[in-house]
């Protein structure tokens, strides 16, 4: 049975919140809507309107645990990130349709308060207590010459990590207690083969800490799993490798040590972490290459297992680690459903039949 969300009604323009917030949420935006022609379904999991803005911002939804009781926010968009604890939905608002400039605004999903930080910065990921997001910046605008990082709160305190001008960001990633991010770093224009692993304090006060050769971290309960990259060759070509690896923060690049051991054919990159399971045991991400995604998870053992449908990307875990919110047909065009995948050979449960860029909170439970 799904728990009941936060119920917003719009009445004469005034935001009224029923009740008060009581389980996990699920927030995402509609492929549907991009559509021109207005579309109304009777199914709760496929019903949208058209509403498109002109600008290029989007309608986001928010609905429980399982897809149900959808809702419209407040605002319209791109890329909603709620926050673990579900009190706020991170996102970004095209400013300029022409550029594609977009600032970073905060919604208070109780209130209906909206905070424009007025920084243009992308990717959030929310800090695991919910006060702040890091968030990727880019350089002089029209010109493309690095990948910065900032931190932000949600009361729109702007920290540089990173400057975003000669420097390229390879993924990034909060410590458990939030205090803290790590990122992998190489100078432009280089590729991420020659990324770093780096750590500073959320603030950006202090010296920046180094962690060894590494790109795409994630911060686990007790480890952070990143990956390094190598080059083969394929019919003539040369072809981006990936292994996962870990290493304990508290001992430093001294810990590091491979993962997975995958064997790569073709046009198949390898293996990439995107989460770590709440209990620690297991790494959920995805056997990237070209025109190919595939859920995997990975064993503290280095083995490799592959889950739910196929041309596929991991976007959730579940709070008890036994499953993941996985969307469909990423690459084949047209709708993306979303599951929930259980972390093995059981079949996966539709929640919603259209959907992207969905994110859940700390304790979605389907």
């Amino acid at each position: 049975m799904s728990r009941r969300l936060l119920l917003l009604i719009s009445a004469l323009g005034a935001l009224l919140a029923l009740p008060a917030f009581a389980g996990a949420a699920m927030v995402y935006q509609s492929s549907g809507a991009i559509t021109t022609k207005w579309e109304v379904s009777t199914d709760e999991n496929d019903a949208y309107t058209s509403d498109v803005t002109s600008d290029g911002n989007l309608p986001i939804y928010m609905a429980d645990d399982d897809g149900g009781n959808r809702i419209k926010l407040p605002v319209t968009g791109q890329f909603p990130m709620v926050s673990p604890n579900g009190a706020m939905v991170a996102y970004q608002k095209v400013t300029n349709s022409k550029t594609g400039t977009a600032q970073l605004h905060f919604l208070n999903v109780a209130t209906g308060v909206d905070l424009n930080t007025r920084a243009a910065c992308g990717g959030a990921v929310w800090a695991p207590n919910s006060s702040a997001v890091a968030c990727s910046t880019t350089g002089t605008p029209g010109t493309f010459n690095g990948f910065g990082l900032s931190t932000i709160t949600t009361a729109g305190v702007v920290s540089v990590l990173v400057p975003s001008v000669g420097m390229l960001v390879n993924g990034y990633s909060w410590s458990p207690d939030s205090t803290k991010v790590v990122w992998g770093q190489s100078t432009f224009p280089k590729d991420n083969t020659a990324s770093q692993l780096r750590w500073l304090p959320a603030d950006g006060s202090g010296a920046v800490g180094k962690l060894g050769k590494g790109a795409e971290p994630i911060w686990g309960p007790t480890k952070i799993a990143f990956v390094r990259y190598s080059h083969a060759a394929s019919a003539g070509m040369q072809v981006r490798r990936t292994q996962i690896w870990t290493l304990d923060p508290t001992v430093g690049a001294s810990s590091s040590k491979a993962l997975t051991a995958y064997r790569a054919t073709g046009l198949k990159t390898g293996p990439l972490p995107l989460l770590w399971t709440p209990d620690g045991t297991r790494i959920l991400g995805q056997l990237d290459g070209e025109d190919y995604s595939q859920p995997i998870y990975v064993t503290m053992n280095g083995k490799i297992h592959a889950f739910g449908p196929s041309n596929a990307g991991v976007y959730g875990v579940s709070a008890d680690s036994t499953e993941a919110l996985v969307v469909g047909n990423l690459m084949g065009g047209g709708k993306q459903p979303v599951y929930a995948s259980p972390l093995g050979k059981m079949a996966s449960s539709l929640l919603l039949k259209d959907a992207w860029e969905p994110s859940v909170t700390a304790n979605w439970q389907p």
